[in-house]
């Protein structure tokens, strides 16, 4: 088995979680890829592939394996000036390059690596984009090619679409050389360990390292190695800090019920708890009908469907700055009427933003408030959109200006139910408090997959059928959201009279 770079850093994320994934095919579909982490790598990919833009005359190596070895060595030989996915196999690595230039003023080879960022590092920061290219230049090193400079390639998030992609605008290229040599001797260390953790025949035994992570970082396996902890547990507690968790796992505490009351937790923690040893909610009517009767009719019930296409898809936009699709309203007028809704979803390969302010400019009533989920995303669609279209501006500041996220009130722990586990997306919200509305029957379940199901209709050649399964999908999603929001403060409404 040869250890790759990817499999590398996701060692070093998880030891025992790579292992599970290299030596037990049992437990492989726990590794199937999330829609989201689909489109991040095809986002990747797209990224590579415009990059290579930057280096004209160079070639792709199109064999894998041993092969691909040798076609890389037959390419370095003939000195060609740039060789895309160069691999090399050694000391039981394997390196597959974005970017391998030879310079003819050093006589040596310059490493590109191509990162579909637009910084130097990801928001994860065990996966370091210099331990990624410190693992390459080891590899590289190790089978005797001659390297000169090491280069991390990203977009730049200030460049704007006007035209034709400019591509040396497009992207930032900056030398990391020095810092890659600040680590490699860690790397090396690290790569050794890796190489004989994961080449173990026996499995390794007790937990894995996401114990000591909250809920969100666990890796795929962490149930298998950690049976030990309750599925709802101590890495559930909101906003718990790493210190505080660390205290408990040490302490062998796992399950809600066996914090000690000395304990040092927020009120909103203890809240949490207290609320899960009732098995009942805990809830503040009298803030939550202060709240509500601040709120100004007609009440709009606002969610976007936006898709971020790391390469700019149209003029006047920037790396990843959305394309707002679709949007759903659920109008309502008072409290006792029903309500209206209004919907929009863009069908072709253009951009949506004029038809997105016309018609929200029909349907708005200056006075009304506006009610998102999590408000900060419509908000700075809002604001991306008013940017490419200064005559939408006073528009959308006063949609901004009226904007009210109906999370706050579970956020601000006035109304806590046992179901939500510390959570207050809309998926936990829903089914605790309005049973009879759910997310499971639907074809779409989430943004990124309306994000990916939009693109694919637009910007492939489909069938009209498939066509029409994509739009009835999407329509069928995206009025979910708001239709649950209204539900959401209807139930808050009436519990409040």
């Amino acid at each position: 088995m040869s250890i790759s770079k990817t499999i590398f850093l996701d060692y070093l994320y998880c030891p025992k979680n790579m292992w599970l994934k290299l030596h037990k095919p049992v437990l492989l579909e726990k590794f199937q890829l999330s829609d989201f982490e689909k489109h991040l790598m095809q986002q990747g990919n797209e990224v590579e592939s415009c990059a290579r833009n930057l280096f004209p005359g160079g070639i792709a190596v199109s064999s894998n394996g041993e092969g691909a070895c040798h076609e890389t060595v037959r390419l370095m030989d003939s000195k060609m000036p740039t060789i895309f996915q160069a691999t090399f196999i050694v000391d039981g690595f394997i390196a597959r390059n974005d970017m391998l230039s030879f310079n003819k003023v050093t006589g040596v080879w310059d490493l590109y690596e191509v990162k579909g960022g637009n910084s130097v590092k990801e928001h994860d920061a065990d996966h370091s984009h210099i331990d990624d290219v410190a693992f390459q230049v080891s590899v590289l090193k190790r089978v005797g090619v001659p390297l000169g400079s090491y280069y991390i390639v990203h977009l730049n998030k200030e460049y704007v679409r006007s035209g034709d992609l400019d591509i040396p605008k497009l992207f930032i290229v900056e030398d990391k050389t020095e810092e890659v040599k600040a680590v490699l001797d860690g790397v090396e260390k690290q790569m050794a360990a890796a190489r004989e953790y994961l080449n173990r025949a026996e499995e390794p035994l007790g937990s894995c390292e996401c114990v000591y992570r909250g809920r969100k970082k666990h890796c795929a396996t962490f149930q298998y190695s950690n049976s030990h902890v309750p599925e709802y547990s101590v890495h559930d507690i909101s906003y718990i800090s790493q210190k505080k968790l660390n205290l408990l796992i040490e302490g062998g505490i796992f399950d809600l019920k066996d914090i000690p009351e000395e304990f040092a937790l927020s009120e909103n923690q203890r809240n949490q708890i207290l609320a899960h040893e009732r098995q009942e909610p805990i809830i503040d009517k009298g803030s939550i009908k202060d709240i509500l009767g601040k709120l100004s009719f007609p009440l709009y019930f606002f969610d976007y469907e936006a898709y971020g296409p790391a390469i700019p898809a149209f003029n006047g936009f920037s790396p990843y700055k959305r394309i707002p699709f679709q949007f759903s309203l659920h109008i309502l007028k008072s409290p006792t009427s029903k309500p209206e809704h209004v919907e929009f979803l863009h069908e072709d390969l253009s951009d949506p933003s004029e038809h997105v302010g016309r018609i929200l400019k029909e349907n708005f009533v200056p006075g009304g408030t506006f009610i998102a989920w999590h408000k900060s995303y419509e908000a700075g669609v809002n604001d991306e959109i008013a940017l490419r279209l200064p005559q939408y501006k006073e528009l959308f500041g006063k949609i901004n200006d009226s904007l009210y996220d109906l999370k706050e009130i579970f956020t601000a722990q006035h109304y806590i139910h046992p179901d939500f586990r510390g959570k207050t997306s809309i998926k936990k919200v829903l089914p605790a408090i309005v049973p009879d509305l759910r997310y499971g029957d639907i074809n779409i379940r989430e943004g990124g997959q309306a994000a990916d199901a939009w693109w694919t209709m637009v910007s492939s050649l489909i069938s009209p059928e498939s066509k029409q399964t994509i739009i009835k999908d999407l329509k069928t999603y995206c009025g979910l959201d708001t239709y649950a929001m209204y539900a959401i403060w209807k139930h808050l409404y009436d519990i409040t009279l």
